[in-house]
């Protein structure tokens, strides 16, 4: 087929329409595998090698065999990207999976199987990415919890993620806008579903207790941002009281960067709109990368919707 993207599967390179995973793997029928996601920036991939450092972290705690180097994976993403990029339209971007299972079922159900190793590129969702860049996103915190790390260490990027799903399906409940805002077992706030969750009060950037949550790169990227606007930052056990009195909020990811938040549970934070410091951030990774990102986000949308979102943005600066 024309134009089929390109996938890497177990030491081949074949069409999408080819990458074919058995029944048997325990990745499919038991979620028994890790995964890593980046993205790119003009088609370069981004911090690959943290990328790659939290992978090797999630295949040691999973003791799960990868059967390659981190420098050989290193070079099959970037041969992914080429692959598939010649397909990209000019300003487009892509994020990049790497999926990681143990492999197929061994009848003893032992774990010495040979892994099952699947890297891809798929679509970003640039015109949502644009509404929330403008708009900021509400969240919800639901009754599930995140799984604490007594259970399964939050900081290895692990497949099983039905507490976060079953977490985001409860906020979305209440509404189909809504983000997750997972807490722990003590009622702390933890993370997103899939992001990082920070906020902004009394001049400081409050980053929750990172023993309970992912360790994301986009987190950390922003933490390096801040540092070198002289926004400061501090680490600690927060509750959703914390968060209700703040002066703002956003949501940290690989693929759309920083988000912010307006509200919880239905609690305007701050202003209950996308704050100064939010946008000085995402600007300033925007600089970093060599992307507008708002600029490039809204190049994805119908003329009319993108004519709306600018004037909503220029009317927020």
């Amino acid at each position: 087929m024309a134009n089929e993207a390109i996938f890497y599967l177990n030491g081949q390179f074949v069409p999408e329409s080819q990458a074919k995973v058995s029944v048997m793997d325990r990745g499919f029928r038991w979620g028994d595998g890790v995964y890593e996601t980046l993205r790119t920036f003009q088609g370069k991939l981004f911090k690959l090698n943290q990328h790659l450092e939290r992978l090797h972290g999630s295949l040691l705690y999973s003791r799960i065999n990868l059967g390659q180097t981190m420098n050989e994976l290193g070079t099959v993403l970037e041969r992914v990207v080429e692959e598939n990029a010649r397909y990209w339209q000019a300003n487009e971007d892509h994020e990049i999976h790497v999926v990681v299972s143990r492999g197929l079922a061994d009848p003893t159900r032992r774990l010495g199987t040979s892994a099952t190793v699947a890297a891809f590129v798929e679509h970003l969702d640039f015109p949502r990415f644009a509404r929330d860049y403008v708009r900021g996103v509400p969240m919800v915190t639901p009754a599930t919890r995140r799984t604490p790390p007594q259970s399964v260490s939050p900081k290895a990027k692990i497949s099983g993620k039905m507490n976060h799903f079953v977490a985001q399906a409860e906020a979305q409940l209440v509404d189909p806008r809504a983000e997750a805002l997972m807490l722990g077992l003590d009622g702390n706030v933890a993370e997103g579903t899939g992001a990082n969750f920070l906020f902004l009060s009394q001049g400081r950037i409050c980053v929750p207790n990172r023993r309970h949550v992912l360790g994301g790169v986009s987190m950390e990227t922003v933490l390096e941002l801040a540092h070198q606007l002289d926004i400061p930052w501090e680490e600690g056990d927060f509750t959703p009281h914390d968060v209700y009195t703040a002066d703002e909020a956003f949501l940290t990811s690989t693929p759309f960067c920083l988000i912010p938040v307006i509200s919880l549970n239905g609690v305007a934070i701050g202003a209950g709109v996308p704050g100064s410091t939010a946008n000085h951030l995402l600007h300033a990774w925007g600089e970093m990368v060599g992307v507008d990102l708002l600029d490039q986000a809204f190049s994805f949308l119908p003329t009319e919707e993108r004519r709306t979102l600018e004037q909503e943005a220029r009317a927020s600066d």
